[in-house]
């Protein structure tokens, strides 16, 4: 009987819908988080709630979001500001809806931040240099960040994460090759040493062309766990 030996570099090991380099998951030096779904909690559903209330019809806008360069992806890479954005949003309903109305509608999904999560990264924070990378709007990034602060006991976002890139402020949105050649490039980063979180599997795969280590993020994940995987010491 003869007995093949098949040896397969670690490098093309595959886990979990994402690749991962074992051998530089012992020197990662950097983690970058995205936001929503993996440190902020949010509710889609309760924002499609809220416009039905105020006469906007929640199914209308789902239809718009599938349309390419719709206006909710043009006010994330900041492309419109916050008043065209609404204005669009005036559009599609009989009422006269004031800021004040569309934007709580608007805001409905932000629901807040785990205060273990925000313990973790005070953690982190001593031991890497942490980034946040987020799709993310001028209108919704003053309720998250108020909340950030209240539930972290007075620390804002912009002390904990070395820096934050907003998609708004860089006018690129994931899984645009251009915002992680950015960060790349602005924060000086080297990519293997560098573990990217985000809970969406097309901005996972965009950001392994760059040769980030990735992990996609699920709803049944432990942060924690899931750092320890990479040897992050937590």
């Amino acid at each position: 009987m003869t007995i093949y030996i098949i040896f397969v570099p670690l490098s093309e090991l595959k886990f979990n819908n994402y690749s991962c380099n074992i051998q530089v998951m012992k020197r990662i030096r950097n983690i970058i988080f995205d936001l929503g779904s993996v440190l902020l909690d949010i509710d889609v559903d309760r924002t499609l709630s809220s416009f039905d209330e105020i006469g906007i019809p929640g199914r209308d806008l789902v239809a718009i979001y599938k349309e390419k360069d719709n206006f909710f992806l043009l006010l994330e890479r900041g492309e419109i500001n916050a008043n065209t954005f609404r204005d669009n949003l005036r559009n599609l309903s009989r009422n006269h809806l004031s800021n004040d109305q569309i934007d709580t509608a608007w805001n409905a999904m932000v629901i807040g931040f785990e205060a273990v999560k925000i313990e973790l990264l005070k953690g982190l924070k001593n031991k890497y240099d942490l980034y946040l990378l987020s799709n993310t709007n001028e209108i919704h990034e003053p309720v998250y960040a108020r909340q950030f602060i209240e539930t972290s006991g007075g620390a804002s976002l912009h002390e904990i994460f070395t820096k934050v890139y907003y998609s708004y402020v860089v006018k690129r949105s994931k899984p645009d090759p251009e915002i992680y050649r950015h960060v790349l490039n602005d924060a000086r980063l080297i990519a293997e040493e560098s573990l990217f979180i985000d809970d969406l599997q097309s901005n996972i795969e965009a950001a392994a062309e760059f040769g980030l280590v990735c992990h996609r993020f699920t709803e049944y994940e432990n942060l924690k766990d899931v750092l320890k995987r990479y040897r992050i010491s937590c």
